[in-house]
Formats: structure tokens, C-alpha cells, sequence
């Protein structure tokens, strides 16, 4: 049936009113029979829009204004931890500077004399490099609240120099657990750390490891809840199976439960890990380079990339090549088994 008034049509017993405002499409049902009271609603319907759209484009909002409506929209989004580092940097640097200019003002010139200060004091060009990637994504938010019709700076990250990054190298595997074993003030560090190490799980998915996930009849363990939101299912080799079945049971549904009942919080094995790299001088071998150490020790082996991606959970092979660091021992291998090719040795 044809409507009479422009934006109104009747399907059903209802008439639907449909809406263009600032190039989007508004529609739906104004739940009215007849057309005098669909007409009313589609005035205030029309009226309600226009006035929101222009009320949130002509608002002006300084900075820190901004920021703090971003923590609040992600606070049930990322983690506690990435939300403390977050606000702790923003707080530091990016409100003193330009927390008080209104977002449109805040430019190129502006965000680049916010870089210089944070690299002046000393700090290195990947901490500037994540700042300016969290406001960013700050400035973005802002854009798709209509606070901003585009994003108003454009600043290009800092090349780094990649370095070399600490891992257990699979010839030293066995001193480094053992010396886990002797150093460790909880007994449940020595397990949580081989868990790590054995299923490439990052810090957090190990803490929250649950007895039901694991597949007695399969031996394989399912993440169940990641950092990916997806599930993926890891098999798990005997000694470590073994290692996690002999812990004593208890009431909790974690396998490394707080005394609180909760699972232990984040950084729990951070001391017990300083103290074996310091004794064994490997470096700074946090809990996120234990999963490094996993890639690397399967790369290594000759585990196929596809299959690494597939139990760290990555969404892109090109993600988990990051997390493969290549030892001395096997690039001396590789020179050794050319050579031999070459007819050299």
C-alpha cells in the first residue's frame, strides 16, 4: 500500500516510518494504526534525531573529556591490567600536555611535541609508539561518536630496532625446571610454569585453567576462554598430563587456585622467574616469553607454522612468526648442514 505522507508506510496493521539523517538510514515502526498518530510520531521521530545528531556534532569536549569516556565505554572490554597501564601512561603524558585542547585542535603539531617529550625524558620509542596507538584509538572512538568528523592528526610510528628477546633454549630446558623446582616458594609455580612452557598458554589462560577442560580419553587440554574469544584444543604430552593430574585435588573449579578460591593474579610467578634468570643468566624471561619459548622450541623441532598457529590460538600465521626467536645452536645447525651440501665439510 502506497503512503500518503513522505517516510510513512503501512505494512500490516502498523505504519513504519523511514528516515534519512546525516546519510544514514533510520528506520522502524511507529506502532500506530492510524495515520494521524503515525504522522505525530514521524515528526518526533525526525525532530529527535536531528536535534541528537546536532547537539552531539556541535558539542565541543577537550581531550581528557575524551579519554575518560573511552575508559568507561572499554572498561568491560579489555583487561584490568591493560586498563592500569593504559591510564597510568595517559595520565603521565597525553592529559598535561594536551588534555585541555579541544579535540579538534588536537593536530599533528600538537601530537608530535607530545612524542618529543616522552622521548626526552628518556623513555624509549616503543613506549611512545604504544601511547600514541592507545590515543589513536581514543581519537577514533571520538570520530564515531560524531565529536569529530575525522581523526585530526597523523603521526607515523617510530621504527624499532628489533633486539633479541630472552627465551629458555630447549638444550638448557631441563636446568631451567629443575632450578624452578628448588627456587619455587609455592608448589603450584613449579606446574603453572610447565604449563607455559608445554602449551604455549599465555599467562592469564594458565592462571584460569579449569579441571573440565581436559579430556581424559583424548589427553588434550580446551581453552575455553582466550584471549582470541575463540576456543581452541592443545594436546597435552605425558610428562606435562602428569605433572598437572598429581597436584592434589580440591574444592575449586581452577586447577591453581588463590587461598581466596579465585585464581592467582596476574604476575604470580614474576619473582619465582627473576630468581632462576638471574641464577642461570638468560636473561629476563618473563611469563609472556615462557609462550615465546614454546614457538621457538617447536619451530625449532620442525613443527610446521600452521600447526603453531593453530595451538597459540593466533588469528595469523604472521602473528605467531613474531613469537619465533631462533637460538644460536640452531642457526649454527643450519650453517653446518649448508656447509655439507656445499661439499665444504
Amino acid at each position: 500500500m502506497a503512503s500518503t505522507t513522505p517516510g510513512l508506510k503501512k505494512v500490516g496493521a502498523f505504519w513504519h516510518y523511514s528516515l534519512m539523517v546525516s546519510g544514514k538510514r533510520i528506520h522502524g515502526s511507529t506502532r500506530a494504526t492510524d495515520l494521524g498518530t503515525a504522522r505525530r510520531i514521524l515528526e518526533d521521530k525526525r525532530r529527535e534525531l536531528l536535534d541528537g545528531t546536532l547537539l552531539r556534532s556541535n558539542k565541543t569536549i577537550s581531550a581528557k573529556d575524551l579519554i575518560e569516556e573511552w575508559f568507561k565505554v572499554n572498561e568491560a572490554t579489555f583487561s584490568h591490567g591493560h586498563l592500569v597501564s593504559a591510564e597510568c601512561a595517559l595520565r603521565l603524558w597525553v592529559i598535561p600536555i594536551i588534555g585541555t585542547l579541544p579535540v579538534s585542535q588536537v593536530t599533528t603539531q600538537a601530537v608530535l611535541e607530545l612524542r618529543k617529550a616522552i622521548l626526552r625524558e628518556g623513555r624509549s620509542p616503543t613506549y611512545a609508539n604504544n601511547i600514541l596507538r592507545t590515543l589513536k584509538a581514543i581519537f577514533n572512538h571520538g570520530v564515531k561518536l560524531r565529536y569529530l568528523n575525522s581523526l585530526p592528526f597523523d603521526v607515523p610510528r617510530l621504527r624499532v630496532q628489533k633486539k633479541p628477546r630472552a627465551i629458555v633454549p630447549s638444550a638448557m630446558m631441563g636446568t631451567f625446571l629443575e632450578t624452578v623446582d628448588r627456587s619455587a616458594r609455592n608448589p603450584q609455580i613449579p606446574v603453572l610454569i610447565r604449563v607455559m612452557v608445554g602449551l604455549g598458554l599465555r599467562e592469564s589462560e594458565a592462571l584460569r585453567m579449569r579441571r573440565e577442560w581436559f579430556d581424559p580419553h583424548r589427553r588434550v587440554y580446551q581453552v575455553g576462554k582466550s584471549k582470541s574469544k575463540t576456543t581452541r584444543t592443545i594436546p597435552v604430552p605425558d610428562w606435562l598430563w602428569d605433572s598437572i593430574h598429581a597436584m592434589p585435588l580440591n574444592q575449586s573449579e581452577w586447577v591453581f587456585p588463590a587461598a581466596d578460591g579465585a585464581p592467582h593474579r596476574p604476575q604470580f610467578c614474576k619473582k619465582a622467574l627473576q630468581r632462576v634468570c638471574k641464577d642461570l643468566g638468560i636473561g629476563n624471561v618473563t611469563a609472556h616469553r615462557l609462550r615465546a619459548t614454546f614457538c621457538s622450541n617447536h619451530a625449532e623441532a620442525g613443527t610446521p607454522l600452521t600447526e603453531l598457529q593453530g595451538m597459540c590460538g593466533h588469528a595469523s600465521v604472521e602473528t605467531t612468526i613474531i613469537y619465533v626467536e631462533t637460538s644460536l645452536e640452531a642457526k649454527r645447525k643450519a650453517q653446518d648442514a649448508l656447509s655439507k651440501k656445499l661439499g665444504f665439510s
